[in-house]
């Protein structure tokens, strides 16, 4: 039974050391992707404004 556990120990020691290599540079990445959607979603409500579709009926 402890070779099961020690297995799932090994396995995650594994993963956690893959995530300290790749550091802060993941929490980078999702910066850009959420400023870029962000400036994608202020356009796209700056031109229904423009085109006066601000609160258009469905």
């Amino acid at each position: 039974m402890n070779k099961i556990f020690y297995a799932i120990a090994d396995f995650f020691g594994l993963i956690f050391s893959g995530v300290e290599a790749v550091g802060n540079s993941i929490n980078y990445l999702y910066i850009v992707i959420i400023f870029a959607f962000l400036v994608i979603w202020i356009t796209k409500m700056l031109k229904h404004r423009k085109d006066g579709e601000e609160h258009a009926s469905l």
